[in-house]
């Protein structure tokens, strides 16, 4: 009896081995599988939190929440308003020698040599000297633009009139213009983070010229 009592004991001992065994293992495992779920959604948190743009608005009294995925789908739209922007920077221009050279500073910053370049074959040719002398605005306006997005450096078509205001009569010509984009860190004078090269001008050939008081009655 007492033999058959110590082996009984003894199975239960090592039946109570087993199980802290299997308790043991199961919370190492436990442990590993919330270790590794706390890193899978710190990780996931991380990610989300990347994919998020806090914009200050109205002074800094609210903020706007903007995701990333939104701003990446609208990306294109950035690459438009930069080139727009660009446009209208060195084709807007007054008789007024510092707002002319104003314009193309602050020009230089979205674009590479070609459009400093390009300013300097203007200025050589002694554009900006007769538009300040004959006291004429020009002004761009832009028909149709495309960009390609599908691979960097993104290529640009550019179709639209230069209108050249006299103070007897109106110049419109053809601009026809292509360069490419690449994606650039985003600065105050850069906000949309890109950055134009190979900027060149095909065609800014005359479409016509007409008196400006025609002008002013069709309009």
């Amino acid at each position: 009896m007492n033999a058959n009592f110590n082996f009984r004991y003894l199975r239960n001992i090592e039946s109570s081995f087993r199980l802290i065994r299997i308790i043991v293992f199961a919370v190492i495992v436990g442990s590993f599988g919330f270790a590794a779920y706390m890193a899978y959604l710190s990780h996931k948190t991380d990610r989300e939190s990347r994919q998020k743009i806090y914009v200050l608005d109205n002074g800094g009294k609210s903020i706007m929440l903007a995701l990333a995925q939104d701003q990446n789908a609208n990306r294109l739209a950035e690459a438009k308003d930069h080139v727009k922007t660009f446009l209208k920077l060195f084709f807007n221009q007054e008789p007024d020698e510092k707002a002319i050279a104003a314009n193309m500073d602050q020009a230089a910053y979205l674009g590479d040599e070609s459009v400093t370049r390009h300013y300097y074959d203007l200025r050589e040719k002694g554009f900006y000297t007769k538009l300040i002398q004959g006291n004429a605005t020009q002004k761009i306006m832009i028909d149709s633009l495309s960009i390609n997005m599908s691979r960097s450096p993104y290529s640009c078509n550019i179709f639209g009139r230069v209108m050249l205001v006299r103070t007897s009569n109106i110049t419109f010509r053809k601009l026809v213009a292509d360069c490419h984009l690449i994606d650039a860190t985003r600065t105050d004078n850069n906000p949309h983070g890109f950055l134009i090269e190979r900027f060149r001008v095909t065609d800014n050939s005359d479409i016509e010229t007409i008196n400006r008081d025609q002008y002013e009655a069709y309009r």
